[in-house]
């Protein structure tokens, strides 16, 4: 009689699950750098919800890809605190990564540097002028576009930068009625 012993190892362990081909895979992983690009829209929605702040969160994220890459000393919360003056090099050296795939950016780094810099002294303007500001983040996108190119040359996945989360959708609404209320204001002036 063969009695059932629950320790005993099992006579031969289960088969795993056969991989899927190349083909029939939804991507390939990359060995390829992941720098921050999210799509236009997740860049413009959460800049001007987050009364421009969010341009910030950019460049502090790829300034730690460009740390990792480098292998350099910088402070990445630092150049992100002073995006406006740190700006010209981070566009030249996320330029320079685009370039190795023959990627070109559409405008000098300088370029795009001085308009993030004149656009971030913008909010220090009277009245109605300042909302100039807002759209500190146009500076930012020929670069995020360059860097989408390079990730889709590189079959980066970018699904989870493109994903709009919870909290992403709760800014955009909170930020979104803050900044309706700003305009409205702005629109109707000061009423003697």
């Amino acid at each position: 009689m063969d009695m059932h012993d629950p320790y005993r190892a099992p006579a031969a362990s289960p088969a795993p699950p056969p991989l899927l081909p190349a083909a029939t895979r939804s991507f390939e992983v990359s060995t390829a750098a992941a720098y921050y690009s999210p799509s236009t829209l997740k860049i413009a929605a959460l800049s001007l919800a987050s009364m421009g702040l969010y341009p910030m969160y950019w460049f502090w994220q790829n300034w730690r890809a460009i740390k990792r890459e480098t292998g350099g000393t910088q402070w990445p919360w630092a150049r992100a605190v002073f995006c406006p003056l740190w700006s010209f090099l981070c566009f030249s050296d996320l330029r320079d990564v685009a370039q190795s795939r023959r990627r070109q950016l559409a405008f000098a780094p300088a370029v795009l540097g001085v308009l993030f810099f004149v656009l971030n002294l913008a909010g220090r303007l009277p009245n109605g002028a300042a909302l100039i500001a807002l759209f500190g983040f146009v500076p930012l996108l020929p670069v995020n576009s360059l860097l989408r190119q390079y990730h889709h040359d590189e079959k980066v996945d970018m699904q989870r930068m493109d994903r709009f989360g919870v909290w992403h959708i709760l800014l955009t609404l909170a930020g979104g009625a803050v900044l309706l209320l700003a305009v409205l204001g702005y629109a109707m002036g000061d009423v003697d």
